[in-house]
């Protein structure tokens, strides 16, 4: 039942909320300390989001330093979200769906591994630096002993025409080829060697990447589970970087800018 008193008040004001413009504060970036979640966008029309935190939280995926992209509001990197709930969901198998795993999100598989489950599994050194629009952090707790990863920072810097992203890695062993991977909404077109175009909807955007320094796959992702064909449609896709060349130390980097 209706307030009186409150729509005796609204009456009142009427006139005065006619005459107000209104309008939305919109903030350049959110930093959360406690969640350890980063949110960036600038003139461009880029929307960037990414996390730290650790893999034992509330509706878990295993995504330690994961981020997601969008522009003029077209999703490009993506994180697919949850299928439908089953009994797997919420057992001990849940982590061999395909969407809790790290490799499906837009992360490293380091030494030929992916990250693992549990509140031990962390991001550690995590800066958010709101003066160049940079969060980064080291992502090497994250994963197994058998990854034999000592340090991995992943970085973030959100300029006005661009993303760059940043790994600086250091590995004790040396056991396979790291994969950089990526899940994209639009399909990858890699017919120019260093680029990968990304099309929807009306918007091109490219990630430039080092030949020298990396092979690139691409794959399709069919969506068959219903909650995520309603909101992707048939497919996603995954394109991966596959390092040259086993190094124990390192550095590599990745362009994201509009394209053509």
């Amino acid at each position: 039942m209706r307030d009186f008193f409150r729509t005796l008040e609204n009456i009142n004001s009427y006139k005065d909320l006619l005459n107000t413009e209104p309008a939305l504060t919109s903030y350049s970036f959110t930093w959360y300390p406690q969640t350890e979640f980063c949110y960036m966008k600038n003139r461009e029309r880029f929307y960037f989001a990414a996390k730290a935190g650790f893999n034992n939280e509330s509706h878990n995926h295993n995504d330690v330093g994961t981020f997601s992209l969008y522009i003029d509001t077209l999703p490009v990197f993506i994180d697919a979200g949850v299928g439908t709930y089953t009994r797997q969901t919420f057992s001990s198998e849940r982590y061999t769906i395909w969407t809790m795993q790290s490799n499906y999100h837009n992360l490293p598989l380091i030494n030929g591994y992916p990250q693992q489950f549990g509140a031990e599994f962390k991001a550690t050194d995590i800066k958010f630096d709101e003066k160049k629009n940079m969060f980064s952090l080291n992502m090497a707790d994250a994963y197994n002993k058998e990854a034999s990863v000592e340090k991995w920072i992943r970085s973030y810097m959100l300029k006005e025409a661009s993303l760059i992203i940043d790994d600086a890695f250091t590995v004790t062993a040396l056991k396979a080829n790291n994969v950089i991977n990526f899940l994209t909404w639009a399909e990858p077109d890699i017919t120019k060697a260093g680029t990968v175009r990304l099309k929807k909807n009306g918007t091109t955007v490219q990630l430039q990447y080092d030949t020298k320094a990396f092979d690139i796959t691409t794959e399709a992702v069919p969506q068959t589970d219903k909650r995520l064909s309603n909101v992707w449609g048939e497919k996603l896709y995954r394109f991966s970087l596959i390092a040259k060349k086993l190094q124990l130390k390192g550095r590599y980097q990745y362009t994201v800018s509009r394209g053509e």
